[in-house]
């Protein structure tokens, strides 16, 4: 009993490790958008915008400004957590798929523009019982966000990025100062 408790144990702190900051972004801009040339330096400047596990805990959510040469963009990082099938017994594999998308300034200032209009129009909602309604707005063709909300549900609190099909839920208040602070740097 002693022996499975600490199996255990270890499987928990190294599936919560993995949960932690993760600098996904940071990779992706110093190896796919820096240009590195050898006997060259280069100069890139990154703005973290927000870094953390998506509400529901499966997922992990990173957002990095970045300015180089005359370009500012945003790229947004985005991961889930699947458990693997088991192939044989105590087998708890997790897989992390990670999903990079980038927006332009104006991208991220459409997000800051129509949020609250999205915010406006669930609050009007009265769903029924067992109904969620939604309403989103395209970004890109890779990203829409989301408010949704079903009856006896509050609305406006959580806003999802829909990022290539797959849902982030985040705080509102959160995201949004923190991205309106990026555009104005």
């Amino acid at each position: 009993m002693k022996k499975i408790l600490t199996i255990t144990a270890v499987l928990v702190i190294m599936i919560s490790s993995c949960m932690q900051t993760r600098y996904i972004t940071e990779k992706q801009i110093k190896n796919n958008i820096e240009n590195h040339k050898v006997n060259e330096f280069s100069t890139i400047r990154t703005y973290s915008v927000f870094k953390g596990t998506s509400s529901g805990g499966s997922s992990y959510l990173e957002l990095t400004g970045y300015k180089y040469g005359n370009k500012k963009a945003l790229i947004i990082a985005a991961d889930k957590y699947y458990m693997a099938r088991k192939k044989f017994q105590g087998d708890n594999t997790v897989i992390a798929e990670i999903t990079y998308i980038e927006l332009s300034m104006e991208q991220c200032k459409l997000i800051l523009d129509n949020y609250k209009i999205l915010i406006d129009r669930i609050k009007k909602e009265k769903p029924r019982v067992n109904e969620e309604i939604y309403h989103d707005f395209t970004i890109s063709d890779e990203l829409f966000i989301s408010y949704k909300k079903s009856s006896g549900s509050s609305s406006g609190t959580y806003i999802y990025f829909w990022i290539k099909g797959e849902s982030y839920k985040v705080s509102t208040n959160l995201i949004m100062k923190k991205l309106e602070k990026f555009i104005n740097y």
